[in-house]
């Protein structure tokens, strides 16, 4: 009688320990959650609240870059490997003008260059931020706005019609409308 429990504990070792595993993930998936912020409810505006805080989408614009790598292209064809901060090749530079606005009476920490991402278009893998010519700025005086360009990489057949901006802020999860870019040159679409 005694080896059966020991039988019994040798095969149920890994099984247990499998178990436990398990559990153990599934508490920290729903303590920490997923890492991935909720998808914002509701359609993209021009217009978002996140609290005090609001953000107004201006002009969006294709930047020329002028790194043409066709055979027909004028000039010393240089890759964008070798001029750093070039998009890379097949993607051209979305630049998005955006205003944000402190309408609270308290100082209000922002970072612009954490809380935006780009949504092309269905089907589309997320486009982070490239840059923004916000700077370093950590947070908006009571009253204060301060005007911005937010600035993506991708090919631009990527960007649909209904593409938007996810903007998340302190907790809150919006969408920004991108307005059709005017294009400085033709990019096929």
């Amino acid at each position: 009688m005694a080896a059966l429990p020991r039988l019994f504990r040798a095969r149920s070792g890994p099984a247990v320990c499998a178990v436990g595993a398990a559990l153990l993930v599934s508490a920290l998936v729903l303590l920490l959650g997923s890492g991935h912020p909720p998808t914002p409810e509701g359609p993209p505006a021009p217009v978002a609240a996140a609290g005090e805080l609001r953000a107004e989408v201006g002009e969006a614009t294709w930047l020329g870059m002028d790194h043409d790598m066709s055979t027909t292209a004028s000039g010393y064809q240089m890759p964008p490997a070798m001029m750093p901060g070039m998009p890379a090749t097949g993607e051209d530079r979305l630049s998005i003008a955006l205003t944000l606005v402190n309408t609270g009476g308290r100082t209000l920490p922002i970072d612009p260059a954490g809380e935006f991402t780009l949504h092309a278009g269905p089907g589309q893998p997320d486009k982070p931020l490239y840059g923004t010519t916000f700077g370093e700025l950590p947070r908006l005086g009571a009253g204060s706005a301060v005007a911005g360009t937010l600035l993506f990489d991708l090919p631009p057949a990527d960007l649909a019609a209904a593409a938007w901006i996810a903007w998340d802020h302190d907790g809150s999860h919006t969408r920004l409308a991108v307005p059709e870019p005017a294009s400085p040159h033709a990019h096929g679409k």
